[in-house]
């Protein structure tokens, strides 16, 4: 155990800031513990009443009941910091292998510690837990029971912090004091909201709740949280909201025809938009939004030159005074690390949203000083709680009356010379990282099953990146062997309805399989990490928890899945339109675009109104 931690001891942190009329009975509940073996330690924070007083009488009266010269440690501080530095300052006093929380004007119940050691001990897979809560005020001091959404359950917890709520009551913690060794103290830029910042990275090392009532919360007019009630109840304008989209470019990829939606959602509610990027292929798309575009070329790696960064922020700094750019979103690395840093000097919200596990560049550093992080799923959500960022789970959406049936999807077929009947299997992806692997196995496996099953079977493969030549070349290749021209490369595009329209299956993943349920084609899911295989009511759940086996191993990418999963779709070809119907009844469900921007929304009222107290003076 490091910093030679006492077996068994618990440090209980009381932070002190004008309780004079509550302190004496925090210290008392604490004193009448049924767990005996523990070591109290009060930071009081420059009170300005009568509270020091108060506490050193309440030592000289009790003194004889402590049951050892270290029992007791008062630290005054020389000058009000704050409710974190206050608890910082006693976190780093902790010397028990437990170290629990608790404020200055609330109640423990006698048998709370005992309880909560008992349960990290029967649990050694978790190191932190919480417990429920009554409230009593001045006026009746018997604790009443109301609904306070406390919840038990570590993944239900998870999954709760995950949607930006909350269920474990600060006041309530005692975790293992070696967590504190790895995630240090509270952080001290987030006034009344740093306990909760704080429990989000308790998260990923196992927390849970007790279900007992076993902490009474004190109600009255001076507590510190009352400043919370005027956040919650503050009125936004979102028609007031000026954001700023930010792109390393306006490449053909997920991300960027998904900030695509994101904005069309945005505009439609009457919240204007800005972007700024360097130039791609996507640009005359962005173009019909409509909005102002700002051309930057930004680095493709993260900036570290300081002059360099600093010519990055003033073009920046100028983009947003003369949009009056109120909230910052930003989508990928290079650009977003910049805007991060920007955003904190200009004193406005930084909203980040991680669109897959390939940000190790920043989530370790950079992304934790952002104010509010997105996460497109449950994968990426899990993976950023290990770096101890919370997140708020907004997948990637779409909007579902973009996409259906064409009838005019005969074009394709005749401009590649493809027969009516003949089968076609659509991939679409950029053209790097495992999802060449994807484009190579789909190859592979169409050319030995029209060589092997005789199978007018063609496949079509859209999309651009730096392994372009490598797919093309293992086009012409199995083109050449068959002497056929059934493998059709056709290069980056920006609009797809046609090649959903005219395809008979699609191969793929994240946002092009969500498009193309929604354009009622049957999906073969084969990602960045693995294989998940036909979309089926079966295993719908499970695609979203890998994200298309994107996000999340299920199992390896080998080309035998994909030739059965196909074989299997040509032989029962009119089966699949039920189960289309089911799959694209579910998508829009969970990915439309109606539902999910109301989401985004919520995240941009709360990153302004924290961004009120954020930076407050």
């Amino acid at each position: 155990m490091s910093h030679n931690r006492k077996n068994g001891l618990i440090s209980v942190i009381v932070t002190n800031y004008n309780n004079e009329n509550y302190i004496s009975d925090c210290l008392d509940g604490i004193l009448n513990q049924s767990y005996k073996n523990i070591e109290i330690i009060v930071i009081d924070d420059a009170s300005t009443d009568n509270s020091l007083s108060v506490i050193k009488n309440w030592i000289n009266l009790n003194k004889n009941s402590f049951s050892n010269d270290d029992f007791f440690t008062l630290i005054e501080l020389p000058r009000n910091t704050g409710f974190s530095g206050a608890v910082t300052a006693g976190l780093f006093a902790c010397k028990g292998e437990f170290i629990a929380f608790h404020d200055g004007d609330d109640l423990s119940n006698k048998n709370r510690f005992k309880k909560q050691v008992e349960f990290l001990n029967m649990n050694t897979h978790l190191n932190s837990v919480g417990c429920n809560y009554s409230i009593f005020s001045n006026s009746d001091l018997t604790p009443v029971f109301k609904p306070n959404g406390i919840v038990c359950g570590v993944e239900k917890i998870k999954n709760i912090y995950s949607k930006g709520g909350n269920c474990v009551c600060y006041g309530t913690l005692l975790f293992r004091g070696e967590i504190f060794d790895t995630i240090g103290g509270l952080n001290r830029r987030l006034p009344l909201v740093e306990d909760y910042e704080y429990i989000t990275r308790l998260l990923p090392f196992g927390l849970d709740n007790l279900p007992d009532i076993l902490y009474y919360y004190r109600k009255h007019e001076k507590q510190r949280s009352r400043g919370l009630y005027t956040f919650k109840d503050k009125p936004h304008n979102i028609e007031d909201f000026k954001v700023l989209m930010v792109l390393d470019k306006l490449n053909i990829g997920g991300t960027e025809t998904h900030v695509l939606s994101l904005i069309k959602g945005l505009l439609a509610n009457n919240i204007q938009v800005a972007i700024v990027a360097g130039k791609g292929p996507l640009k005359s798309e962005f173009e019909k939004l409509g909005c102002n575009i700002y051309e930057v070329d930004f680095p493709l790696t993260i900036e570290t030159d300081v002059l360099k960064k600093s010519e990055f922020e003033n073009m920046l700094n100028k983009i947003i005074d003369d949009e009056s750019i109120n909230i910052v979103h930003a989508h990928q690395s290079p650009s977003g690390s910049i805007c991060i840093d920007l955003c904190n000097k200009l004193k406005i919200p930084c909203v980040f949203t991680i669109h897959g596990l390939y940000y190790q560049d920043i989530v370790d550093s950079k992304l934790k000083l952002a104010q509010e992080v997105i996460s497109v799923s449950p994968p990426v959500y899990e993976w950023l709680l290990e770096f101890g960022i919370n997140s708020t789970i907004v997948p990637n959406f779409i909007d579902f009356n973009e996409f259906f049936q064409f009838d005019n999807e005969e074009d394709i077929r005749n401009e590649l010379d493809i027969d009516k009947d003949a089968f076609i299997a659509l991939y679409c992806s950029r053209l790097a990282w495992g999802k060449t692997l994807v484009a190579e196995n789909l190859i592979r496996v169409c050319r030995d099953i029209r060589r092997l099953e005789n199978i007018d079977i063609h496949a079509i493969i859209v999309g651009e990146g730096p392994d372009l030549h490598k797919i093309s070349y293992c086009c012409d290749r199995a083109n050449n062997i068959l002497k056929d021209n059934f493998i059709h490369v056709v290069g980056p595009k920006t609009v797809l309805n046609d090649y959903y329209a005219s395809c008979d299956c699609v191969v793929g993943t994240g946002r092009v399989a969500i498009e193309a349920m929604a354009s009622y084609k049957p999906v073969i899911a084969s990602g960045n990490l693995g294989y998940l295989g036909i979309l089926n009511e079966d295993n719908l759940d499970l695609s979203w928890q890998t994200y298309f086996a994107d996000h999340k191993f299920n199992k390896v990418n080998n080309a035998s899945y994909l030739y059965k999963d196909l074989k299997h779709m040509i032989s029962n070809k009119n089966k699949f339109k039920d189960i289309s119907n089911t799959c694209s009844n579910w998508a829009k469900e969970k990915f439309d675009t109606d539902t999910n921007i109301k989401d985004i929304i919520k995240i941009y009222q709360r990153s302004v109104s924290n961004c009120d107290y954020f930076f407050k003076k």
